[in-house]
């Protein structure tokens, strides 16, 4: 388990205004696509944060106009995998007066995950098409795990990544792991020959239909009954990858199960996920609680009751993983 005092070096409570940075011209939807507006920004050349790179590219993501405190699932999402030492791409909280002059627009500012210039990017889509026939790109209803499993599976690492990213999508609730959500990244494709290219796979990104963000402020307190609160949190309907076990399934299974199908599948991913699962709620606390903080504006703000209900519905689904795993 990372340690707290090096992780909060890479962190900022703060909103950073992205008013003077260079707008990306040349962005034309190469970052995955989703149902959120985005657009993407240059940092300045010198920065003296820790948490940022210079003159590099970060995506400026909204939230749905219905629930602005949506954009906190990604920052939110990003502290976990520093906790849990599971890969997701950096993200801070950005503040724009210009986006939508005459007001502030807050979104996550979140941090490519790849060099264009030297690396070559594949979505998941983009296999899917090619692994199963007529495959629906759209709706993606034949997405599964063991058709990328059976490609992947000897790769270097590969089993490693997936136990994190599905682990991930577990304790935040996270239903949209989708085929264009996730990828793989040939290092050096660019600037080098094919074959001297490192295969590496995508961060667990896209993490913002996640952490209950569809409860509205004043119906969080319904959660509060046991019976509501376990529905939600176990039925299949509320509570599953986007992707299904396998591509012949016909009922779909909550994250525990495909979890646990996963396990038995892979068992050397078991200590893995166990590892990642060796946090405790005070570490939890102190990196999420100082964003509560963070953003004044009643409309965008993190407020007390929802981090709340994020991080008891966390813990809920940490209990469920590890009762399933045996953990």
């Amino acid at each position: 388990m990372a340690e707290l005092e090096n992780i909060k070096s890479r962190l900022c409570n703060e909103p950073i205004i992205i008013d003077d940075w260079r707008q990306d011209d040349a962005y034309e939807g190469v970052y995955p696509k989703g149902a959120r507006d985005k657009s993407a920004y240059f940092s300045p050349e010198t920065v003296d944060e820790n948490h940022l790179k210079g003159n590099y590219r970060y995506l400026f993501k909204l939230s749905r106009s219905w629930c602005p405190w949506q954009f906190w699932g990604e920052i939110i999402a990003y502290r976990l995998g520093l906790i849990t030492e599971i890969e997701v791409p950096p993200a801070h909280v950005g503040l724009s007066n210009k986006y939508n002059p005459g007001q502030a627009t807050y979104g996550a500012l979140i941090e490519w995950f790849y060099d264009d210039k030297t690396d070559l990017y594949v979505e998941g889509g983009q296999f899917m098409v090619q692994s199963v026939k007529d495959y629906d790109r759209e709706r993606g209803t034949q997405h599964n795990f063991l058709t990328i499993a059976n490609f992947f599976k000897s790769f270097p690492g590969f089993h490693k990544h997936w136990a994190g990213v599905f682990t991930l999508d577990c304790l935040t609730g996270n239903t949209d792991r989708h085929q264009d959500n996730w990828g793989f990244i040939l290092k050096g494709a660019r600037s080098k020959p094919m074959k001297e290219g490192t295969l590496g796979f995508s961060p667990a990104f896209d993490n913002g239909t996640a952490f209950g963000y569809e409860v509205i402020e004043e119906n969080i307190d319904k959660y509060m009954d046991e019976k509501r609160r376990e529905k939600y949190l176990t039925d299949p309907r509320h509570a599953r990858h986007h992707m299904k076990w396998s591509l012949d399934e016909q009922e779909e299974c909550n994250f525990y199960d495909f979890m646990e199908k996963f396990v038995m599948e892979f068992p050397d991913t078991k200590p893995i996920i166990g590892r990642h699962l060796s946090f405790s709620r005070s570490q939890v606390e102190e990196m999420l609680v100082p964003l509560a903080t963070g953003v004044s504006d009643t409309k965008y703000r993190l407020s007390q009751k929802r981090l709340c209900f994020i991080i008891d519905f966390m813990f809920r689904r940490k209990q469920l993983l590890e009762q399933t795993l045996g953990i």
